[in-house]
């Protein structure tokens, strides 16, 4: 049961009104990642009857991610990258917490290219604090407006709209994955790493020999002048340790 805002509104009703409010013209461009909120957003979309185009960035995610959106959401377009995770990995350097371009080149770049400036994007303020501060619309860009209708949903109230409407959502949920997206993301914790790491460990060792080529061509070099690490194991090491 979700809760009523001040003027008697459930947040799906909230959600639509917010979203009709916005409507550009030429329609918006809808960020879909396969994940729960993008689930619940893209339903609400529907409801609200607004003309949008969706749209997923290619990313390294789990398999189980990607195929669950293929199946479920066939009118979702999928975007590239020029050069894929593995490719940019080596062509310039693993991504750390320290300094990362995985975001911007794999899944803001191929989005740049739409040339859609109004877009939804299923952010939740209850995520983190950065995301808190972003508020229901945010200017990212003069290109680019980001609107966020479940900007104040809970994470219970997401489930609950999954089960009310009996949408399809990814299996690995049920797994115990709470947070999906990127298998190699380096702002995971140690533990979280090591839990893809041993369910993905194909994707791993494509991406550890990515890290690799790169280590022979110029990583050794960097890592020893900055005194980070001599061994390429020692590197990856430190990496999956978020040294």
């Amino acid at each position: 049961m979700q809760q009523l805002n001040i003027h008697g509104q459930t947040k799906e009703q909230e959600a639509i009104e917010f979203i009709r409010l916005h409507e550009p013209a030429e329609g918006y461009f809808l960020g879909f990642s396969g994940g729960k909120d993008s689930v619940v957003m893209y339903e609400v979309a529907v409801k609200s009857g607004v003309k949008f185009f969706p749209y997923y960035s290619l990313m390294p995610d789990p398999p189980e991610l990607i195929r669950f959106i293929r199946k479920n959401y066939p009118e979702v377009t999928i975007i590239k990258a020029k050069r894929n995770f593995y490719q940019q990995v080596e062509a310039w350097f693993p991504p750390h917490r320290r300094s990362r371009w995985c975001c911007d080149y794999i899944k803001e770049g191929p989005s740049k290219k739409i040339p859609l400036i109004h877009r939804l994007i299923g952010i939740r303020a209850e995520e983190s604090s950065n995301r808190a501060k972003k508020g229901w619309v945010n200017k990212f860009t003069k290109k680019r407006i980001h609107y966020h209708p479940l900007f104040n949903w809970k994470a219970w109230e997401v489930w609950d709209y999954i089960d009310t409407n009996r949408l399809p959502y990814c299996s690995l949920y049920d797994e115990g994955f709470d947070r999906l997206g990127c298998m190699m993301c380096p702002m995971r914790s140690v533990a979280e790493l090591d839990k893809y790491r041993k369910r993905w460990p194909n994707h791993f060792k494509l991406f550890e020999k990515s890290c690799y080529r790169w280590w022979e061509r110029i990583g050794h070099h960097r890592q020893a002048i900055r005194g980070y690490a001599r061994l390429f194991d020692e590197f990856m090491e430190n990496w999956y340790k978020g040294k």
